[in-house]
């Protein structure tokens, strides 16, 4: 919805995270990579991205299998972790690959840097840092929203499940 719309920001990451949250790094990453394919069927656009994607899986697993995704402080510091990996690998992409422009609604506002004179990698980075950051941060809250309104007796049938059931 958010690539039709050409919002600056990106919401496609919240099952792969929620996924990892539950499942963990494996489950997340082969998620994160078939989503990007078989989206790419219709938008060859995100086919290149599909390594971002298995990258914020295998982090999503792994922060929830550290406990890091069942306090809002530790949510926090799992969005700020998930947009680290996600810039890291999407803006090599973006700048690479596409030019600066893989026609998200980021590039329009990295296209405003580049025409003051900024370079593409300074721009492109620039932008992704604010969009990813604030991206993948409502994409975690997101998702754990989401699980906690799964019902206990779901969620024990998950791996990681059980990192978000209330302590009696």
């Amino acid at each position: 919805m958010t690539s039709a719309l050409k919002l600056p920001i990106a919401l496609d990451m919240i099952g792969v995270i929620l996924v990892g949250a539950l499942a963990g790094p494996i489950p997340a990453a082969v998620t994160g990579v078939l989503t990007n394919l078989i989206n790419g069927i219709f938008d060859p656009s995100w086919i290149p991205y599909a390594i971002t994607a298995f990258f914020i899986g295998v982090a999503a697993g792994l922060l929830s299998k550290y406990n890091m995704m069942n306090k809002i402080w530790k949510i926090v510091v799992s969005g700020l972790v998930i947009a680290v990996v996600a810039i890291a690998f999407s803006v090599p992409i973006k700048v690479f690959v596409f030019g600066g422009a893989d026609g998200g609604g980021s590039s329009m506002l990295a296209a405003g840097l580049m025409a003051t004179g900024k370079g593409i990698l300074q721009s492109v980075l620039s932008v992704n840092i604010v969009t990813e950051s604030i991206g993948k941060m409502l994409s975690i809250f997101v998702a754990y929203f989401i699980i906690k309104a799964i019902p206990e007796r779901s969620l024990v049938k998950f791996k990681y499940g059980t990192h978000f059931i209330k302590e009696q």
